[in-house]
């Protein structure tokens, strides 16, 4: 066991690491001196990823900790910062691995920004510093000018309001138009541009405009096929991705970590703060802020893979349906898996892997050591059983985040506790699909108890319909015969928050709704979303007691017990 010291120097550290990682043995710690470390993709590690809810590609690597064991990056404070279309760290087929102690960042970030100085029904004015978000007019196109790539818009433009820092009441993605794949762009000079396009949601002066034109290719941290992880006080300021993903990884913690903005930016990394995909054993999110980030704090799923053609009685071709999720990993052999019917996302029958034999990025032939079901058929789902972790999330913050807050899709044992939640979505989204996005994962034993809630929902509807939101997409769930999701537990919490909607709750089985205390707030208007506290659909064994409403919720608060005893 021994220590390598780094110390910053001017230039280019990534062939620096790089050979520090290659001299790295088993038990060893690589030890930063504090300061400010820069790293370009010119000389950086390269590898092919598959990673999930990103852009796969080839991808180039800061810190490659691959077949490592027992190793420690300690940065001691240190800032890195990243040139171009880079991945910080990657930690594949690794055993005990600690990061800890720096903080990572982007020279020039992926997304830009304005500030609104104008807005009418045929357009938006913005002014943009060209120093920080270089960017150039072409023909009506705007194109935005990074270290070694450029691009135009690809996922839409989103206000925010500078004095909450979060995205703009209602605003919703591209201010109501959704992701339109071109936004015409005139140039008005002085650093000025005019988005002539007609927003059904228009930005106020002063607002803040994120400019989305990267699509995730260079998330910060990516943990692949490891064991037993621990993130511990580092920050995130940006990442061109996730800032987190993690897959078929056991064991991961999360401890006192960050992801913020930077100086003036009000956007951190461009997707979700982190994000978890047929992982196991248990995910640990501890003491952590989750804010700005252009999607959810975290999300944590299974995969739904599709039955494309029945081979045998034996095996079938499966199909990765979501682009972001071709390459990745299905399962392994011994691995116990579950059938389902698309239509109704109820399970059937389980089996296990014997082999699986890649066809191409989308499909592969798997083979299984028991005869399959009489009823399983093209368009149907398999679900990988043994890669389903519990999930603890403690004493963390999310806020001030486009879409949701944390995002559950696991059958492991999930206790959220002691945490500030608030999301311009539901704080708390319990889906499950298999015709969409194909994240699988019905909840079995789901505990949220002794958390505050505040203002949640008031950004754009598909984010969320109450603060709580348990609404699995299945196309017609009346007369299915059984619950998709079933014990949810939901104690002694606190919601203040300004709208009516507490739960929204589909296919549950066993729900409960005790101790809670509801509190109503002015921040912003009702959006008569919703029409009853407490909404519940295709659900049995309902039990809501001994709650607290203000006088601002009482009637609606009896009506909705009264409608659901």
């Amino acid at each position: 066991m021994k220590t390598i010291r780094i110390n910053p120097q001017l230039g280019d550290m990534t062939p620096v690491v790089f050979r520090a990682l290659q001299d790295c043995e088993d038990g060893d710690v690589i030890s930063l001196s504090p300061g400010d470390y820069h790293f370009h993709p010119e000389f950086a590690f390269k590898k092919y990823y598959f990673i999930s809810n990103n852009r796969h590609g080839l991808k180039r690597v800061a810190f490659p900790v691959i077949d490592k064991q027992d190793v420690t990056i300690d940065g001691n404070g240190a800032h890195l910062i990243f040139h171009g279309e880079i991945i910080p760290f990657v930690v594949e087929n690794s055993r005990h691995i600690t990061l800890r102690n720096f903080c990572i960042d982007w020279e020039r970030p992926f997304y830009s920004q304005g500030t609104v100085t104008a807005a009418d029904a045929s357009g938006v004015n913005l002014k943009i510093d060209r120093s920080s978000y270089p960017y150039r007019i072409e023909e009506g196109n705007i194109i935005f000018e990074g270290e070694g790539w450029e691009s135009g818009f690809c996922e839409g433009v989103f206000a925010f309001d500078p004095k909450t820092r979060a995205p703009a009441y209602l605003s919703g993605d591209s201010m109501g138009l959704g992701f339109p794949q071109h936004i015409a762009v005139e140039d008005l000079g002085d650093s000025r541009v005019r988005l002539a396009e007609s927003f059904p949601q228009l930005p106020k002066q002063g607002q803040i405009v994120v400019l989305r034109h990267y699509n995730r290719h260079c998330p910060g941290i990516h943990l692949k096929t490891s064991q037993y992880i621990l993130l511990e006080r580092v920050t995130l300021h940006h990442a061109g991705g996730m800032g987190i993903i993690g897959q078929f990884c056991e064991d991961v913690t999360v401890r006192d970590c960050r992801v913020t903005p930077s100086g003036d930016r009000i956007f951190s990394v461009t997707a979700d703060a982190s994000h978890f995909v047929n992982c196991r054993g248990t995910i640990h999110l501890e003491n952590c802020l989750f804010e700005n980030q252009l999607d959810d704090p975290t999300n944590v799923h299974g995969i739904n893979t599709r039955v494309k053609e029945v081979v045998d009685s034996h095996s079938f071709i499966t199909e990765l349906v979501h682009h972001e999720q071709h390459g990745v990993e299905i399962g392994f052999a011994g691995d116990r898996v579950q059938f389902t019917d698309n239509t109704t996302l109820l399970s059937y029958a389980d089996n296990e892997i014997e082999s699986v034999e890649w066809i191409s990025e989308q499909l592969s032939k798997t083979t299984f050591k028991q005869e399959l079901p009489e009823r399983l058929q093209s368009g149907h789902v398999m679900e990988n059983m043994s890669w389903t972790p519990g999930l603890h999330i403690h004493g963390c913050t999310c806020r001030n985040n486009r879409a949701r807050g944390y995002l559950i899709s696991t059958p492991g044992k999930v206790v959220v506790e002691n945490n500030q939640i608030e999301a311009s979505g539901a704080g708390i989204k319990i889906s499950g699909d298999a015709n969409s996005w194909f994240e699988s994962g019905a909840v079995r034993d789901v505990l949220i108890r002794n958390n505050h809630f505040g203002d949640c929902c008031y950004g754009d509807l598909p984010w969320g319909r109450a603060v709580i939101d348990i609404d699995p997409e299945i196309p017609s769930p009346l007369g299915n015969g059984d619950c998709f999701h079933r014990n949810i537990r939901i104690e002694n919490n606190t919601f203040c928050t300004f709208d009516a909607g507490i739960i929204f709750a589909r296919s549950v089985d066993g729900i409960r709704f005790s101790g809670n205390t509801l509190q109503h707030t002015d921040s912003y208007p009702n959006t008569g979303r919703n029409s009853a506290v407490l909404t519940f659909k295709e659900c049995r064994h309902i039990d809501v007691k001994d709650n607290n409403a203000d006088d601002f919720l009482y009637e609606e608060w009896i009506r909705t017990i009264e409608a659901n005893d």
